[in-house]
């Protein structure tokens, strides 16, 4: 991030210290409760949202090489992602057109050629049908109209997305938008490096309810009282919305060096003194921690109304340099993951899927004045769902 913008947030966050505040929106916000228990709009919502709009799948790391390969199938619909042999990304529906069975395993790996385990037949990292066992019983079959089923796919500034639907082109610019996309780009996420496998969440409630752990730090204070309060100032957060999506700070105790520190050598996001969550519509928690490290979430509805599919990513400027520094960097992202995220935010949203499938209910939520990345996503899920505001 320039550094300009880094100062700029700086000054507005020992601002809000000052006056012992964080950004506001205008007003509490009253959220309909049958959002999060309607089977109707749970289809909806994997329908309108999580089948058509870019979904990310990783860091170019993920796909280091020509041949290199990964699936990805949070959105229900099974993908396989691959880099040809031009370095292009490319990614398919991970299903045979023979039988319809599911092409290749869950996971990640390198190869020339996937082939389907039921009659075998062979597709190149393009996707092409390459081999089939006993051609001459397909001898009248069109071979170039049974290969694997593309599906959109950009990688731009280290970021790889897809999205589920054949008919949901994109690109990334257009996804981020000018401003966003100008910050993503100032990272050169194209050389970070995964310093963790994914770790898939489940969590026994309504994906709305898992995202908006991501979407606050007001809870900080109490929910995280014996971890991450004594590191970050609770509810204490620059807020900007940037179209559909958001940038919402985590505000570091060392943010208060800045006080005794000349404003032209601020650096208060590389330095790890101010964490940038971006939020990224309809649930995508894309956070830079400690200025050198990614911390990303991605939110999905799970096979019903009440379960969540949640998966981690942790990447980092550089590779460690010894087994030591990525022993300490493996505890560091197992303490930010399981500990605080699957121990106390997941633990939470699980307890409050209980109530939503009690057989009573409140009528609505509230979101405060404070949470305004929160009633901001909230107004987004109506208006592309179509719902008044």
């Amino acid at each position: 991030m320039k550094l300009e913008m880094q100062r700029e947030l700086g000054r507005r966050t020992l601002a809000l210290l000052d006056g012992r505040t964080t950004d506001m929106a205008p007003a509490t916000m009253e959220e309909p409760l049958e959002g999060y228990t309607s089977v109707e709009q749970y289809e909806l919502e994997r329908r309108v949202l999580f089948n058509r709009t870019p979904m990310f799948v990783g860091l170019s790391c993920d796909l280091p090489g020509p041949g290199s390969w990964t699936t990805f199938d949070a959105t229900g619909t099974p993908m396989l992602l691959t880099r040809d042999e031009d370095g292009r990304v490319r990614a398919f529906l991970n299903m045979c057109q023979h039988r319809g069975v599911r092409v290749v395993e869950p996971g990640c790996g390198s190869t020339r050629r996937f082939t389907c385990p039921f009659h075998a037949w062979v597709y190149d990292t393009r996707g092409r049908l390459v081999g089939i066992p006993g051609a001459e019983g397909f001898s009248d079959m069109r071979r170039e109209e049974r290969g694997l089923i593309e599906l959109p796919a950009e990688e731009k500034y280290g970021l790889v997305f897809a999205a589920a639907n054949p008919d949901a082109p994109f690109t990334i610019d257009g996804y981020l938008g000018p401003e966003l996309a100008e910050q993503f780009a100032s990272f050169g996420f194209e050389t970070w490096q995964s310093i963790a496998a994914v770790h898939e969440h489940r969590v026994p409630t309504n994906w709305k309810v898992v995202w908006g752990t991501h979407c606050e730090t007001y809870h900080f204070a109490s929910l995280h009282k014996l971890t991450a309060r004594p590191l970050v100032y609770g509810n204490t957060s620059v807020a900007d919305i940037y179209g559909d999506h958001a940038l919402m700070t985590s505000t570091m105790r060392t943010v208060d060096a800045l006080r005794d520190t000349p404003e032209e050598q601020w650096a208060p996001v590389d330095d790890g003194q101010i964490s940038l969550n971006y939020r990224l519509f309809p649930g995508l928690s894309f956070s830079v921690v400690f200025g050198t490290r990614l911390e990303i979430f991605t939110v999905h509805p799970g096979d019903s109304v009440h379960e969540t599919v949640a998966l981690h990513h942790a990447y980092r400027r550089e590779a460690p340099a010894t087994e030591a520094e990525a022993a300490e960097l493996e505890e560091q992202v197992r303490w930010a993951c399981q500990t605080v995220v699957d121990g106390e935010d997941y633990a939470m949203a699980a307890k409050a899927g209980e109530g939503l499938r009690a057989p009573f209910r409140p009528r609505t939520l509230v979101f405060g004045r404070n949470e305004p990345v929160m009633q901001h996503m909230a107004v987004t899920l109506r208006r592309t769902l179509g719902r008044s505001v």
